[in-house]
């Protein structure tokens, strides 16, 4: 049985130009912006780990718009002061982000992410279907001269740094790229895919995906490199899951699935054995299965 829709395709056009609009131009605050509840996934006198919404950035400037770190503070005046970083998100990309609240605890994570020891699952969409099921890319990333905002494939003359990702392809579908879940027109095909970054350069996980010619749905720096953009309400990269080992404890397990806003652990981190969340893909009731069409 097909589904019938009855949107105009005027209607839909303006759904997607308002919605670039405010991806990309609209740097106004709202009351939705400034109130935005971010997801607390774990938290003890040592470390925080919240559910990072796509489109904010983690922390800096907030004149134009709040970071993760101003919400929080919103949420909580009593966290101290600095909320310390132990790894990065895109401004883009949601899920798993992990926030030191001690001195020793930034140290501790940050040796276990400079020595390559944290494992990190992602999930994305991208554009077309893969031929292969799984991936390994090995292929260096180097920032593109004058030009801060975006990263390339290393090359003899600009070699950039070594880079290695593991991808696994989870299903083969098609997507409606709109600014909600409503259809529009003609829907493209992609694939529902894992990550799993050997290593943690800038926009690794974005290069990698259009190195292979399948780039990641809704990505306007390197999407519309090779292909025509997908103008849709967000890039379809998401955090899954992120796995800490910790000198003092045998690791620390993280996924940004489970809502602990009801019971947030406080546990002292000496005491932890190990927290594993497991992590709810936000992408595949966006994947519509491969199906042939009933007559």
């Amino acid at each position: 049985m097909s589904s019938r829709f009855t949107f105009s395709m005027s209607t839909i056009n303006f759904m997607n130009s308002r919605i670039q609009t405010q991806r990309f131009t609209n740097n106004t605050m709202t009351d939705n912006t400034i109130n935005q509840q971010v997801k607390i996934l774990f938290r003890n006198k040592d470390f925080l780990v919240v559910d990072k919404p796509y489109d904010i950035r983690i922390d800096g400037d907030t004149s134009k718009a709040p970071t993760v770190s101003s919400l929080l503070y919103a949420q909580d005046p009593t966290l101290p002061t600095p909320l310390r970083n132990v790894h990065q998100l895109d401004h883009a990309t949601s899920g798993c982000y992990c926030l030191a609240l001690s001195k020793k605890a930034a140290g501790i994570a940050s040796v276990a992410f400079a020595k390559r020891k944290v494992e990190k699952t992602y999930s994305a969409i991208v554009r077309g279907w893969m031929s292969q099921d799984n991936y390994i890319i090995d292929q260096q990333i180097a920032q593109v001269p004058n030009n801060r905002y975006r990263m390339c494939i290393g090359t003899p003359e600009n070699p950039g740094k070594s880079a290695k990702t593991q991808l696994e392809v989870i299903r083969r579908g098609y997507f409606y790229p709109t600014s909600s879940s409503l259809p529009s027109g003609s829907p493209i095909k992609v694939t529902l895919i894992n990550l799993y970054p050997i290593t943690g350069r800038r926009h690794q996980l974005r290069l990698h995906c259009q190195y292979l010619g399948h780039p990641i749905v809704g990505d306007w720096h390197y999407e519309s490199q090779i292909m025509e953009y997908t103008d849709t309400f967000r890039m379809m990269l998401h955090a899954c899951k992120l796995r800490i080992p910790l000198n003092i404890i045998q690791d620390i397990k993280f996924g940004s699935a489970d809502n602990m806003n009801e019971n947030v652990k406080n546990d002292n981190l000496e005491d932890l054995n190990e927290l594993d969340v497991v992590s709810e893909d936000p992408f595949p009731g966006l994947v519509y299965e491969c199906v042939k069409d009933e007559t």
